[in-house]
């Protein structure tokens, strides 16, 4: 594993990080429930909501999506940084949103929300009870099974391909309109052919509040938060990889070159069909 930009993390931060990782392997698979691994209580706003507000959310607490709730609390839909970028011009959150929400049910068997949450290659159910939500599951949420399970799979067996990218030279509008008609949250900045960034939809949100030109290129704002993986890492691995360092996606490498890109949705989808053994 290699990565340009991991950070020194403190001894601390890693400790904290092994109890958690090791907290996640308390239950089985076969007796988690969506319960055990969801985060909560869930971030909500109303229907009514402003978008500046809710990118403001998003940006404060490192988050890519937020349920929705109508004046009496039940759950309405889903606001994402994906609606936001497909509607530049609207401003209510209910003109936006994705509706109804995908949910799921506390007391419901863990691999059967991550069968559902994989199926519709969403990267997160809202919990609910009755119809008021109580939290959210995630893709990251469920990594902690996949680590559990030791799936010896290789994770180029697994991984998204091809690669979509985008040219540092690239306008930012370019990048953000590939984003959104390839159908996924970033891209791999290339320099030639080497990979070199990200520009994911959290950058093409940023670059939309910038007094800058729009023919403002693609390295003045990509990301430079990427870490690489061999293609012949183990599923599990990854899986804890992914766990301790809080990231949302891999690239994938073979022989130095860029091969595909991994995801948590793609690791949960493992646990959610079965990986040979």
């Amino acid at each position: 594993m290699s990565g340009n930009s991991c950070g020194a993390a403190t001894l601390a931060r890693r400790l904290l990080q092994r109890d958690a990782m090791m907290k996640a392997t308390e239950c089985t698979v076969a007796n988690a429930t969506v319960r055990d691994r969801m985060t909560s209580p869930a971030i909500t706003v109303r229907r009514d909501a402003r978008r500046e507000d809710v990118e403001r959310l998003l940006e404060t607490r490192r988050i890519s999506a937020v349920a929705v709730v109508d004046e009496d609390g039940r759950v309405a839909g889903v606001v994402s940084t994906t609606d936001l970028l497909r509607a530049p011009e609207v401003d209510r959150v209910e003109a936006m949103m994705a509706a109804p929400a995908l949910i799921a049910r506390p007391d419901e068997r863990l691999d059967e929300a991550a069968w559902r949450l994989v199926a519709a290659r969403v990267h997160r159910l809202v919990v609910v009870d009755g119809d008021r939500p109580i939290g959210v599951l995630s893709a990251r949420d469920i990594l902690g099974e996949v680590m559990y399970r030791r799936i010896p799979t290789p994770i180029r067996a697994i991984m998204s391909t091809p690669v979509q990218t985008v040219a540092i030279g690239d306008s930012v509008d370019e990048a953000a309109l590939r984003l959104t008609s390839a159908n996924v949250h970033g891209l791999v900045v290339v320099d030639g052919t080497a990979p070199v960034g990200v520009f994911t939809q959290a950058e093409a949100l940023a670059a939309r509040k910038l007094t800058v030109p729009r023919s403002v290129v693609v390295e003045e704002v990509m990301s430079y938060e990427t870490i690489c993986l061999d293609a012949a890492t183990s599923v599990h691995r990854a899986a804890a990889y992914a766990m301790a360092m809080n990231v949302r996606r891999f690239l994938v490498c073979e022989d130095k070159h860029l091969v595909g890109v991994l995801s948590c949705v793609d690791l949960v989808g493992v646990l959610a069909r079965g990986a040979p053994q």
